[in-house]
């Protein structure tokens, strides 16, 4: 399986995860942009930068970092083989900026 089709399969079993949590998706094909999944749910959206196993770099998350404001989260979502998939909400641009997240917080419990 090339890179692009596990990149693209990982973005799938991303967007399934969060339709079972009540969102809508749509995915961002051949995205070159730093969100490749957008998550919306009541006061809410998600811009997902997917990746198989390690964080975006710096220029990639401080651009995902400034799409960031009142209802809008910015959330890395990493999917190694055989492992579940883990979403990491950006508390700032640095590298050990973000905390544990999950699809089916409240707004309020991701601020």
């Amino acid at each position: 399986m090339s890179r692009y089709s596990e990149g693209v399969r990982v973005e799938h079993l991303v967007i399934d995860d969060l339709r079972a949590n009540g969102y809508q998706c749509i995915r961002a094909s051949s995205s070159k942009g730093v969100a490749d999944v957008v998550a919306v749910k009541v006061g809410e959206v998600v811009l997902v930068n997917v990746k198989r196993t390690t964080m975006p770099g710096p220029a990639e998350r401080l651009a995902l970092w400034r799409l960031r404001w009142d209802c809008v989260l910015p959330v890395v979502a990493l999917k190694p083989l055989r492992c579940p998939i883990e979403y990491r909400l950006l508390t700032g641009p640095g590298p050990k900026e973000w905390v544990p997240w999950t699809p089916d917080e409240a707004l309020e419990g991701a601020s």
